[in-house]
C-alpha cells in the first residue's frame, strides 16, 4: 500500500493534539484510528487544514482508499434456523 507521508504526518499531527498518540504504530493502526477520530469528531465534510480537501477526501488521498464508516464486514453465521423462524442470533428470519 501506498501511504502519501505528508498527508498521514498531517493527520498525525491534528489527532496527537487532540490526546490520540499515533505515532510508533503500524500504518493499518494508524489508518484505523485517523478513520474513527474523522467519524468521532464528525469532520467527514469539514475542510481539512483550511485547504481545498475535505477530511475524507485527504483520508482517500491519504491512504488511496475511500473513508468508509465500518472497515470490516461482518458476516453472519451459517448456523442454521430454529424450526419457529427464529436464526440462531435470536432474530426471525424472512
Amino acid at each position: 500500500m501506498q501511504v502519501d507521508l505528508d498527508l498521514e504526518l498531517d493527520f498525525i499531527r491534528e489527532f496527537s493534539t487532540g490526546g490520540e498518540l499515533l505515532q510508533g504504530l503500524s500504518v493499518d493502526v494508524r489508518r484505523e484510528r485517523i478513520r474513527v477520530a474523522i467519524y468521532t469528531h464528525k469532520l467527514v465534510h469539514m475542510l481539512f487544514r483550511d485547504g481545498p480537501m475535505t477530511y475524507a477526501e485527504a483520508y482517500a488521498e491519504c491512504y488511496g482508499r475511500p473513508l468508509e464508516m465500518r472497515s470490516i464486514v461482518r458476516r453472519e453465521s451459517k448456523s442454521a434456523p430454529d424450526g419457529d423462524g427464529a436464526s440462531a442470533k435470536g432474530g426471525f428470519s424472512r
